[in-house]
């Protein structure tokens, strides 16, 4: 396999052509068949997609074999920072590579439904403080009689919360040992597990701040508090569900004082106690425990349930519930990831201070994430914390 792999790098014809072969068949080594594409989706959110397959070049046999073919040392001896500075485009840079599309595959299938409680993102440029300004609404327009001008609508103010972001990651070191024993499972193993904490961490940022209550920096209240009109505490059931949807219904514009008429389509967040308590109200047309009586919920969460959510990371109480309308007509929470970058990203770690050992005798990188999550709205969500 190695002579064939050779062949293909022989045909390229510069050296450009060369490293891109080398990548390749370094991705295949690591099972890696197409290439990763990150779509548009809404609300600002990126979608991790299968993009084209990779050119047919073989896979190299093993991780000694990629290693050697970009530095020329069969015998991993100047495996570190000595590996560096071949050139623009090295082993280190091509693992990199290599790590990151493993990342962002494991990444995009961690599913924790955050997205749907994130009613807008930002491109954040730093780390200062972040002034997120929302124009309050406008009453109703003025009739206007003939001949007359019009008059400019008045400013009804606005409301404004603030957060910074936050860099949140750790170290993926890969040894010389790693590479002599084509230690292959092993860091995909490590890369698979990072990528499901990153998702798990940027969840938790999100969820926690409806599971804590935290505070609405626009009026200093918890998210959900009886001042907010969204709090209550009846364990779930359709006449539960019919106070909370009146409840959201009932919300008011800032600034005009009118209505909002929030009836979705909706998000019912559970603990896995009451997933099939809600099933239930969703799937029968009649009120649990009527033989006649029309069910007002039935199929509201989707004909399967798609908009039930059993979600993992309610631990704090089994009979707590959340009702979110996902509708867009008003915010819930909002994230800023600096520069625009979603996804979680493996930089080569380059400070030996950091760990001089590794350095010399193996490659470092780091993982990165950096964002944050702030609460836009209260308005659009209803919780019940049920005694």
């Amino acid at each position: 396999m190695r002579n064939v792999v050779a062949d293909y790098i022989n045909l390229a014809h510069d050296i450009a052509e060369k490293n891109e072969l080398r990548q390749v068949a370094l991705d295949k080594l690591f099972g890696l068949s197409h290439r990763i594409e990150l779509l548009p989706g809404p609300k600002g959110l990126q979608r991790v997609t299968q993009g084209s397959e990779l050119p047919p070049v073989p896979a190299f046999d093993s991780l000694r074999e990629a290693y050697e073919a970009f530095t020329g040392d069969p015998d991993v001896l100047k495996l570190g920072r000595a590996t560096q500075s071949y050139s623009n485009f090295n082993f280190p840079k091509a693992l990199a590579n290599t790590v990151n599309g493993l990342l962002v595959k494991a990444y995009g299938g961690a599913d924790y439904r955050w997205q749907e409680i994130v009613t807008s993102t930002t491109l954040v440029e730093n780390f200062k403080t972040l002034e997120r300004v929302r124009v309050n609404f406008i009453p109703d327009l003025e009739e206007v009689p003939e001949d007359y001008p019009y008059d400019a609508v008045t400013d009804h103010g606005d409301e404004g919360f603030t957060y910074a972001i936050t860099s949140l990651g750790g170290l993926l070191p890969i040894t010389r040992r790693a590479i002599l024993a084509n230690n292959i499972q092993g860091i995909q193993r490590a890369v698979e597990q990072m990528a499901r904490a990153a998702a798990r961490t940027l969840a938790k940022r999100c969820w926690n701040k409806v599971i804590e209550n935290r505070v609405y920096g626009v009026d200093g209240l918890p998210m959900f508090h009886g001042d907010h009109a969204n709090l209550g505490s009846a364990a779930l059931s359709v006449a539960a569900l019919n106070a909370a949807r009146l409840a959201l219904f009932a919300q008011t514009e800032p600034g005009s004082s009118e209505r909002l008429g929030l009836s979705g389509p909706f998000l019912l967040a559970v603990p896995i106690e009451l997933e099939a308590t809600a099933r239930e109200i969703n799937n029968c047309q009649h009120i649990p425990g009527s033989a006649t009586e029309a069910n007002p919920w039935y199929q509201r969460f989707g004909a399967g349930g798609e908009r039930i959510f059993a979600n993992p990371l309610f631990t704090d109480a089994a009979a707590n519930w959340y009702l979110f309308d996902i509708s867009q007509k008003v915010g819930i929470l909002e994230v800023g990831f600096l520069f625009g970058i979603q996804l979680p990203q493996f930089v080569l770690e380059d400070d030996p201070r950091r760990n001089p050992t590794l350095s010399q005798d193996g490659i470092v990188y780091k993982i990165r994430h950096e964002y944050e999550c702030a609460i836009e709205d209260y308005r659009g969500s209803y919780k019940a914390v049920v005694t």
